[in-house]
């Protein structure tokens, strides 16, 4: 039979294959089910514990200059790492787009929600690709629109169109 600690390690390595975990979210799980097991074993009813979440727990502890690295990027709002970018994770786990986590956060719409390495790596698979000029004139016709709707309304000219002849018959 194997040992309370042996079980403790397979149910928390189990959970922790499948959830990206910090090492301080890590240990509380095995102090969780360590307590769990041993009071099952001793015959004492296992009550719920009450768990912050690590939302809760870490929210000052990280800065967003430390969320963002160069090789992965954390969630602000559950502290999980490991990220090339926030995009998915958001909407799957948090149900927020991009610009609720950047208000939320109080994040510069000019920082990327990806890693830096990631960026780089996609925007020079771009130029290689010659992309650069695509993504110049689709930035030009954006400001050309942008422009466009900020520029007060010209009054609208009468456009005068061609009557059809009526046919006449003899």
């Amino acid at each position: 039979m194997k040992t309370l600690l042996e079980l403790v390690s397979e149910i928390v390595s189990a959970h922790a294959s499948n959830t990206t975990m910090t090492t301080d979210q890590l240990v509380q799980e095995l102090q969780i089910v360590h307590a769990a097991l041993k009071n099952l074993d001793q015959g004492i009813a296992v009550e719920a514990t009450e768990v912050k979440p690590a939302a809760e727990q870490k929210e000052s502890i990280i800065t967003i200059r430390q969320a963002f690295k160069k090789d992965e990027v954390i969630c602000l709002e559950c502290q999980k790492g490991g990220f090339k970018t926030l995009k998915k994770h958001l909407a799957t786990a948090h149900q927020m787009t991009p610009g609720q986590y950047r208000k939320k956060f109080g994040i510069k719409s000019s920082q990327k929600l990806a890693a830096k390495n990631f960026s780089e790596a996609r925007r020079k698979a771009a130029e290689e690709r010659g992309m650069t000029d695509v993504l110049a004139k689709a930035r030009a016709k954006r400001m050309a629109n942008l422009q466009a709707r900020t520029a007060p309304a010209k009054p609208a000219k009468a456009v005068k169109t061609p009557r059809a002849k009526a046919k006449t018959a003899k």
